[in-house]
């Protein structure tokens, strides 16, 4: 048990990310608030009263999913959605809210009250998608994920107070804001990783039950998380899970949602993007950490998998990190 607790957590020990918004709105009652940007992934921190959640992405959108206070919400591959407490008042997009009603801001974390009161308190972060996406475990991630107070009662309740204190401009004013949230993001990953019909919010047409769970593809996911410079080959890989070759490589794919060595590329990518960006690593020194055997092989691997040139090489390094 210890072992698998372990590997679990190996692989959300990176998921760590810095906010673009720290956010906290006081939504009047008869609100309807639709947020359509596909750059912006929004974590949501549920306050008193609850709100409805509904997922729109592409179509007519998902069944509206209810949330209580101390819920939380994440969609980490952003996508259009609304929040509201009145399924009768029309939809106003987020911006044009923004635009019109005063709000207070103090460098990362705004403030915005909307509508009469009663009004009901909701708390959050935004994040780039695209930085979310280069992470290989929240690249597997369904499109929204839903933890319940309830279900999680031993320390949820406790940190969604935690977050409604720290995101009001008059209370804890951001500070600490993103480590904490960033502990709400690795707990929603790991309870997927154990439980995946736990936390997935069902999607506008009936969904396919998601994949049970083997536990023995963990010990391939914790080698590549942990040891990602070895020379990894698919029977290596399959070899630690006690697989086949070919029954590793479909199980890995029902699961994570991509080809173990694919999965493999993204995760060296990522971890080379933060060397570079975040330690001032050389091309060379990235490439040694994460198994490619030279700083170009690893620069034309940014571009073979982002696409662009020289130029654009800076802005999939950003993305990655």
């Amino acid at each position: 048990m210890n072992c698998l607790a372990n590997h679990q957590d190996a692989l959300i020990e990176a998921i760590a990310f810095r906010p673009l918004l720290h956010f906290q709105l006081q939504l009047g009652a008869g609100m309807c608030m639709e947020i359509g940007s596909r750059n912006r992934a929004p974590l949501y921190v549920a306050g008193s009263g609850g709100a409805w959640l509904q997922w729109l992405g592409n179509g007519d959108g998902a069944p509206p999913v209810a949330l209580e206070a101390g819920d939380v919400a994440w969609l980490p591959r952003a996508g259009r959605h609304r929040i509201y407490n009145d399924a009768q008042a029309p939809a106003q997009r987020f911006e044009d809210l923004y635009a019109a009603h005063g709000y207070e801001r103090h460098g990362a974390t705004l403030n915005l009250t909307l509508g009469q009161a009663p009004r009901q308190t909701w708390s959050g972060s935004f994040y780039w998608a695209s930085r979310l996406a280069a992470h290989p475990v929240v690249a597997a991630l369904p499109p929204v994920l839903v933890l319940r107070r309830d279900d999680a009662s031993g320390w949820l309740p406790t940190m969604a107070q935690l977050v409604a204190w720290m995101a009001d401009l008059h209370g804890g004013r951001g500070v600490g804001l993103t480590q904490t949230m960033n502990a709400l993001m690795q707990h929603l990953a790991l309870t997927w990783l154990r439980d995946p019909a736990r936390v997935a919010a069902p999607l506008a047409a009936p969904a396919a039950a998601p994949p049970a769970r083997d536990a023995r593809l963990l010990a391939a996911l914790h080698a590549i998380h942990t040891r990602p410079a070895e020379d990894w080959t698919l029977e290596a890989l399959a070899a630690l899970c006690h697989m086949s070759r070919t029954s590793f490589i479909q199980r890995f794919q029902a699961q994570m949602g991509q080809p173990p060595m694919r999965y493999l590329a993204r995760w060296r990518l990522y971890l080379a993007a933060r060397l570079l960006r975040e330690q001032g690593a050389t091309w060379q020194q990235a490439a040694d950490a994460v198994g490619y055997s030279s700083g170009a092989i690893l620069a034309r691997a940014f571009k073979r998998v982002r696409g662009g040139g020289q130029a654009g090489l800076s802005k999939n390094i950003a993305a990655c990190a």
